[in-house]
């Protein structure tokens, strides 16, 4: 065999090499399934940046498995090598639950993702035609921007209460930052904005420029002295918000950096601190022969607390620093009614009251209808609310309670 011939006989076995996969890093596996219709062909992959071979049509896709240890970005690519096709990349699940889809466009398709580890399927189908491809999986950096972001500790605080702010830089690239510029804005009716003071990141005695807090914007700025440079993540400077009112303050400050001479503006994360109220408490006396109930309603007229006094008539309740509207109650007497104000962290005393025995139909008066109803219900146990003095029996004595308070009507002043 001549020099020429054994040039053509090496060419004919890389080609044959190429079709069959022997040795490549793909190989076909002998069992298949159907798929509307078309025959499944299972294969598998075995390196990234390798190029796998192989042949669709309408009665033929291929299912490649592709196995992840870690989460992995990457990109599936698919060019038509003969015939007219125009393929389509499906990316399933171990399950076989399609989870993306590269649609292609002439003679080849593209498909970039970003999966956890675990197993997967790439299912090569025709969109169009028919023909050979050749697939390439290669992993694709992510890119990581450099970003700006506020912190707040704690992240939600009472009205009068104070959170740590702080400003952080990261992902800074290689070569760092000569400085940064930052112009942060909040609600001024919500919060208060005080102490920004730098947190060292551009070094040691770095200049510093502050402009504010005014009207709910101020700018710190910040460039290391001497040829100091940011070069690793961390907080840029401090401040202390104080909650002046309740709500949702966001803050938030627009970044730029400069790696020396002029500035860039990068992605920027605000940060929210929830304002709530703090709790007062009401306590107070309120007697009765009967149960009492002491209620506490909001401006809407809600129930915002509620609790039964004591043997003694004692009771305690706590809610949101506000008005309300506080109602003493007990079955068959006249309600007594105040607004209490509460104040955060202080406690309110409501005055002592006894309830007016008589009005058993609940109607806020005492009158001959609620007498009626002890004649009906003369010497019996029921209804308790006819029991005015709750020893078991509706009779002469109940009356007598309710002929004490005869004509007056509810709710009792509580103040």
């Amino acid at each position: 065999m001549n020099h020429r011939h054994f040039i053509r006989v090496a060419m004919l076995l890389a080609v044959a090499l190429s079709v069959f996969g022997t040795g490549a890093p793909a190989s076909a596996q002998g069992n298949a399934t159907n798929y509307l219709g078309a025959q499944i062909i299972i294969r598998s992959t075995t390196f990234w940046d390798a190029v796998f071979n192989g042949t669709v049509n309408a009665n033929r896709y291929e299912r490649w498995s592709l196995q992840l240890v870690e989460a992995e970005n990457f990109t599936i690519s698919i060019i038509a090598t003969s015939g007219n096709l125009t393929p389509d990349i499906h990316l399933m699940d171990a399950n076989e639950n399609e989870i993306a889809v590269g649609n292609g466009s002439l003679s080849s398709a593209a498909l970039t993702t970003n999966q956890p580890a675990g197993d997967y399927f790439i299912q090569v189908q025709p969109q169009s035609g028919e023909g050979t491809y050749l697939m390439e999986i290669t992993r694709t950096e992510q890119v990581v921007e450099p970003t700006a972001s506020v912190m707040l500790n704690p992240a939600a605080v009472l009205v009068g209460g104070t959170s740590t702010g702080t400003v952080m830089l990261t992902n800074i690239p290689q070569g760092g930052y000569a400085s940064a510029e930052f112009t942060c804005s909040f609600n001024p009716a919500l919060i208060q904005i005080s102490n920004i003071a730098d947190a060292g990141l551009f070094g040691n005695d770095s200049a510093v420029a502050v402009n504010g807090p005014a009207n709910g914007s101020f700018v710190f700025a910040v460039a290391g002295s001497n040829g100091q440079r940011a070069t690793s993540d961390g907080a840029v400077f401090t401040f202390t918000a104080t909650a002046l009112a309740i709500g949702e303050a966001e803050i938030s400050c627009v970044a730029r950096v400069s790696t020396g001479g002029s500035l860039t503006t990068i992605a920027s994360t605000p940060a929210t601190l929830l304002i709530t109220a703090g709790e007062g408490a009401l306590t107070g006396t309120v007697l009765a022969t009967k149960p009492v109930t002491v209620t506490l309603y909001d401006q809407a007229q809600n129930v915002e607390a509620s609790g039964v006094a004591d043997a003694n008539g004692n009771f305690s309740l706590t809610a949101p620093a506000g008005t309300y509207s506080a109602v003493a109650s007990a079955p068959g007497f006249l309600r007594a009614q105040g607004n209490p104000a509460l104040t955060s962290g202080v406690t309110t005393t409501m005055p002592t009251i006894s309830l007016l025995a008589g009005d058993i139909d609940g109607n806020d008066v005492i009158d001959q209808f609620d007498a009626l109803t002890i004649g009906i219900n003369y010497n019996l146990s029921a209804p308790t609310e006819a029991d005015l003095n709750n020893d078991g029996t509706i009779n002469v004595l109940d009356l007598e309670m309710l002929a004490a308070n005869y004509r007056d009507t509810g709710p009792t002043p509580w103040q």
